[in-house]
Formats: C-alpha cells, structure tokens, sequence
C-alpha cells in the first residue's frame, strides 16, 4: 500500500481549517478506500507491528483494546504520517500561534519528532483501536508528555450500519462558567476525522481555548475498528 502525494494535495485544507477554526474538527470522507481500511485492520493480530495490548477497562477508559505501534511503522502509515503533517502543520500555525506566544511547528515532520525524542517520548504515537460490542471510550486527550502537537486524526476503518450500530465518534468542549459543548461526529469508513487534541483556538474579544476531549459512543452491535495517528510522539 503506498500513497500518492497527489491524493493529499487535493484535499481542500482550506475547509479543514475553517472547520478546525470554527468547531475543532474537520471530516475528509471516503479518503481510505475500504481495500486499504481492511489491509489496516488485518495488521492487528499480528504482534510483530504492535507494543502489549491494554485493555481499557483495567485502567477506566472504557471497554475495548487498543495498541501502539512500533517503530518502524508500517510503510502506509510512516507515509501517511510524514505527508499530512506539513498540511496540519501550516493549519496549527495559522490556528494557535499569536503575536504573545508564537509556536512555529516546524515544516518537517521528523525535525518536530526528533525534538520528542530529545524530550523523553520515544513511543510512536499511532494506534489501532478495536471495540467489540458494548465497547465504548471515555471523554479523553491524547497529551502525554511535554511536547504536544495541537492537531490529530483518527482513521474510521469499519462499516457503520454494516460491520457494527452506535460506535459514534464524540467530541466536548469545556470552558469555564459554561456548561460542556458536545458534538456527535459519526464518520464512517474510509473517512479521515482532523480534529483538535486538547484545545480549539476561540476567536472574538481576542484569541482564547478551551478544553477539548473526544470519545466513542457504544458500539449496540458487532465491531469497530479505527487508527489514532498523533503527530507527536509519546
């Protein structure tokens, strides 16, 4: 499975933005053919590619598994990795740097890793996730470590209505003084799901963020699979 950089260059990273800007996430549909989300899903028996398993309950999270990856990663998702961030990167620029705290996410993927390498997180951070029915996953933020790149996406690689029922992706919002924003995001499979890791820019009387989490509804029938691929290393 390769990646033809033509297949990110017609994005239109223009709408992401503004979607990032205005509601802290961003739907590109259908950008996985279903051929390439089931060579994804077919990775997760074998243990070659993955760290241990760990089971969301046993720590409170939710119901389900999930695994990082290894380095080296697979090959489509090293490119994956490696030909969207310049994209994010120029959108998390643009979104949260300001005349008082400019943040210059460098234009180089490996140049922002090596930097989270010098930091202490030396753990990939790519996951395969899987919920079996009545899986679910807790309100979270993937910030571990010091280093944080603003910007993730999460890659739905089961059939919704098909394959599994519920399973929604979930986004909130908390601000102080305000009750929780929440947005149902849904996507289904092959959609690639751009959103806010743990805050959203919020433009008026001045740039201000708030809080921003994301999880997954449960899964009423049969089971889903998708891929958590942070920018940033763990």
């Amino acid at each position: 499975m390769l990646l033809a950089a033509q297949r990110f260059e017609r994005v239109n990273w223009s709408v992401v933005e503004w979607d990032i800007r205005q509601k802290g996430y961003s739907i590109i549909p259908r950008w996985l053919t279903k051929a390439e989300c089931h060579t994804l899903r077919d990775l997760w028996p074998n243990p070659d590619y993955f760290c241990p398993t760990v089971e969301m309950d046993r720590h409170h999270f939710g119901y389900g598994w999930y695994r990082y990856f290894h380095y080296p990663l697979p090959e489509f998702l090293q490119q994956f990795r490696h030909e969207m961030y310049p994209y994010v990167a120029s959108i998390a620029n643009h979104l949260w740097a300001t005349s008082r705290s400019p943040v210059p996410y460098p234009p180089s993927l490996d140049t922002f890793l090596d930097d989270c390498h010098q930091a202490g997180q030396q753990q990939a951070g790519v996951m395969m996730l899987h919920y079996p029915t009545n899986g679910y996953n807790l309100w979270h933020q993937d910030r571990h470590g010091s280093l944080l790149f603003p910007l993730q996406t999460i890659l739905v690689l089961s059939e919704s209505g098909v394959e599994f029922e519920g399973g929604k992706l979930l986004v909130q919002e908390e601000y102080p003084q305000k009750p929780p924003e929440r947005h149902l995001i849904g996507g289904n499979i092959g959609d690639v799901v751009v959103l806010c890791t743990a805050s959203r820019p919020r433009y008026g009387h001045g740039p201000r963020s708030g809080e921003f989490f994301h999880g997954v509804s449960k899964v009423t029938t049969g089971e889903r699979y998708s891929l958590s691929c942070l920018f940033h290393d763990e």
